[in-house]
């Protein structure tokens, strides 16, 4: 019988940043079964996210946020484990970043930043109602005291965000877990951070195995999860690789 559920948020869970009826019926309706939101988003980004599905402020529920790199009991916001990035990590990232045509992200625990940043994503911050700030000058000296969380290149074409990949030296690479989301974020968290490497902890700190969690996703940063799940599913909007790991994958997309 299975007893934890993670699932993604963006292009998974959520239609225009809200959990639709449907789904909050389902979530309501689950006896014994922990429903668990694994996202790429900050705890404070799902807030509202978690008051749609009854488990804000709550005892004994958890949230899985920067793709495994923090993970909260609902609870007074309890942080149970948190992996973030040093400032000079952030700072190589950032110095390559330059050299891209791209919008720069940088999450802070509270916080996120955005440099070079393009109006689609400034609407797109604001309707997540995420605390954000645009800075004018490409320079992140002023965060070398900061928690950093994870790092962020922006640019709605998947195939130049692959080609920036491909551009970056290999001891770039092998230092950074890198994962791709919502078809316009090439995402830099430390080595090992994961969805699935974060399934694994929650599983292990509540006793429970991993065969029986189910993961929900759609996208490159899922994949990890859906592989660990007992049973892996993606919505039917994903791509052909990633359904091809699932083992199911839903009749409809997320709208």
């Amino acid at each position: 019988m299975y007893k934890m559920i993670l699932s993604d948020l963006d292009e998974t869970l959520l239609v225009n940043h809200h959990v639709p009826k449907m789904n909050q019926d389902a979530i309501h309706q689950m006896k014994d079964v922990l429903f668990v939101p694994a996202t790429g988003r900050s705890f404070l980004m799902i807030e509202d996210i978690l008051k749609e599905i009854g488990t804000y402020q709550q005892s004994h529920q958890y949230s899985i946020c920067f793709n495994g790199g923090l993970i909260v009991e609902n609870k007074e916001a309890q942080i149970l484990s948190f992996q973030g990035l040093s400032f000079e990590e952030a700072k190589l990232l950032f110095d390559w970043g330059e050299k891209y045509h791209v919008c720069v992200m940088i999450f802070t625990l509270d916080h996120c930043y955005l440099f070079r940043a393009e109006p689609s994503e400034i609407e797109r911050k604001t309707a997540q109602k995420a605390a954000f700030s645009v800075v004018d000058e490409y320079n992140m000296d002023f965060l070398k005291d900061a928690k950093i969380a994870k790092f962020l290149y922006v640019k709605p074409d998947m195939d130049y965000l692959k080609s920036i990949e491909k551009d970056l030296p290999e001891t770039i690479k092998q230092q950074f877990s890198i994962s791709y989301s919502s078809y316009r974020y090439l995402e830099f968290n430390p080595l090992g951070v994961s969805k699935g490497a974060a399934l694994k902890w929650l599983a292990n700190y509540l006793h429970i195995d991993t065969k029986d969690v189910i993961a929900i996703g759609d996208n490159y940063n899922d994949v990890s999860m859906i592989e660990m799940a007992g049973l892996g599913v993606c919505v039917a909007g994903a791509s052909q690789d990633i359904q091809d790991i699932s083992d199911y994958v839903t009749t409809v997309d997320y709208d």
